[in-house]
């Protein structure tokens, strides 16, 4: 199992914005860094993340998914998502 961060910019957020989300939290475990971040526990790459959410991305949007490990460091998270981070990455 690996964690990941899930970036993305709608250029127009009403798109598809609640169709991601609701895409991004049908994962095993989540966490939200912000308004269009996540971080995602999974058993899936990097690559079968972006392909599972690429449908509700279009062509001027932007979606970056990449590999999450520690050591990490972070700053004004919530108390819920730092404890999540801290017992994701070990």
């Amino acid at each position: 199992i690996m964690v990941y961060i899930v970036d993305f910019e709608l250029r127009k957020p009403t798109q598809r914005y609640k169709e991601l989300v609701e895409k991004i939290k049908q994962y095993p475990s989540y966490a939200s860094l912000g308004e269009y971040a996540y971080l995602v526990e999974t058993n899936a790459s990097a690559i079968e993340i972006r392909n599972n959410l690429k449908e509700y991305i279009d062509g001027n949007d932007m979606l970056f998914v990449g590999k999450i490990s520690a050591p990490a460091a972070w700053k004004g998270c919530s108390d819920g998502v730092t404890q999540w981070i801290k017992s994701k990455l070990k």
